[in-house]
């Protein structure tokens, strides 16, 4: 996955994991949200 496109799946997954949290689905919001952090770490390896 190039750059953009790991910054553009953080950004699209973080959305999703707000949106799951309005709709009160927290266990799927904290999935996501495990995900988005293992996304950051990635970039932040890469940089």
């Amino acid at each position: 996955m190039s750059d953009n496109e790991l910054r553009k799946a953080i950004k699209v997954m973080q959305s999703r994991a707000d949106d799951a949290t309005k709709r009160g689905d927290l266990d799927d919001a904290k999935r996501i949200e495990r995900t988005v952090h293992d996304y950051q770490d990635e970039m932040t390896r890469r940089l």
